[in-house]
């Protein structure tokens, strides 16, 4: 006779048969805290499993982005001009702005773009920069 169930285990089973189990997302290592430009200087660029992100350092707080601005697919977000305060940046080609926490497109909604950029969720361990291999 079974004295306990696992009920986190059964509920567990009962999602995989139903086809709801989601693979866990892992993070990678991407750079050192030290490798990073200085303070809203620019980004830096990494290779995350075919994906080219863009990672700043804002007061402190490091954001990943995708570093491919979607209207022309070009990767050079990285270059582009930050700005602290609004924690944006402003692809360098043709100045489409982009709010980095979220990746939102917020260009003045008269020039007719619309869209936003992939951001990865980032974790610090032992001066050490990991994010997430999948965006949010």
């Amino acid at each position: 006779m079974i004295d306990e169930i696992d009920d986190e285990a059964l509920e567990a089973a009962r999602m995989e048969l139903r086809g709801e189990v989601n693979a866990p997302m892992e993070f990678t290592f991407a750079c050192t805290v030290e490798e990073l430009p200085k303070n809203c200087e620019r980004g830096k660029i990494v290779m995350i499993d075919d994906q080219e992100i863009a990672i700043f350092n804002i007061d402190g707080v490091i954001y990943a982005t995708s570093n491919i601005c979607p209207h022309e697919i070009a990767p050079v977000l990285a270059t582009g001009a930050i700005d602290c305060a609004a924690r944006t940046i402003t692809c360098p080609l043709h100045n489409w702005i982009f709010d980095i926490p979220s990746g939102k497109l917020i260009t003045d909604q008269l020039s007719g773009s619309s869209g936003s950029i992939p951001v990865y969720d980032v974790k610090l361990a032992d001066g050490e920069v990991w994010v997430r291999e999948k965006p949010i």
